[in-house]
């Protein structure tokens, strides 16, 4: 009886240290944690208040897109990811749009709003034998938004942000001192210093939101 109690909670031990251990890491992203962070999005009809639903996704498409997108990316570390929604979730209005549309740039867009020339190298490293030249933003527009829309499927849109932190902003990356989990303050720098725009307070409302989630 003590022997086997005894080996009972050995392993109950263990596992908590396993969960200690694992705590700053995910390895999926859930539609139930998204529906907990972005509440606005949840259910099959999350866009059913959008005028225009045509970039509009549901939580349970980003989260498939952005789980897909972790383990394309090797991005594993919870400060990383929470960042990198909660990014994408300010810049695409909780999943809104896709393409920017305030003031309606040409070329801008994925659930990140990358800017023309990023979205270019990002289309570029993909789709290596459907684009071509450079990134210049004096092409017309329908060069633009023709590069841009090679990367508005689900998979690529959500990726980008990924993309970004791991080619562009690779600093930022597997850095221990660096976007760590439940740190705001190292959100406010990588939204300053990494992606070079600026911080207000819905960033951080946003980025509370989706840390409190993703637990």
């Amino acid at each position: 009886m003590k022997l086997t109690f005894a080996l009972g909670m050995s392993g109950l031990v263990l596992s908590l240290a396993q969960v200690c251990m694992g705590a700053d890491t995910l390895t999926q992203v859930t539609t139930a944690q998204l529906d907990r962070a972005i509440p606005t999005r949840a259910g099959s009809n999350g866009c059913a208040s959008v005028a225009d639903q045509s970039e509009c996704a549901i939580n349970d498409n980003a989260a498939k897109a952005i789980t897909n997108a972790m383990a394309k990316y090797n991005v594993k570390q919870r400060g990383e990811i929470v960042a990198l929604i909660s990014l994408m979730a300010y810049e695409s209005a909780s999943w809104q749009y896709n393409t920017n549309h305030f003031p309606g740039r040409p070329g801008q867009g994925t659930r990140a709003m990358l800017m023309y020339n990023f979205i270019h190298t990002y289309a570029q490293a993909l789709y290596p034998d459907k684009v071509a030249g450079s990134s210049a933003n004096s092409e017309s527009t329908d060069v633009l938004n023709g590069v841009r829309g090679l990367v508005l499927n689900n998979n690529d849109s959500f990726g980008a942000a990924f993309w970004y932190l791991t080619t562009v902003a690779k600093e930022y990356h597997g850095n221990a001192n660096k976007l760590r989990s439940g740190n705001i303050d190292d959100f406010k720098a990588y939204v300053e210093g990494g992606v070079h725009t600026t911080w207000d307070d819905q960033r951080a409302q946003i980025w509370k939101s989706v840390d409190a989630a993703l637990y």
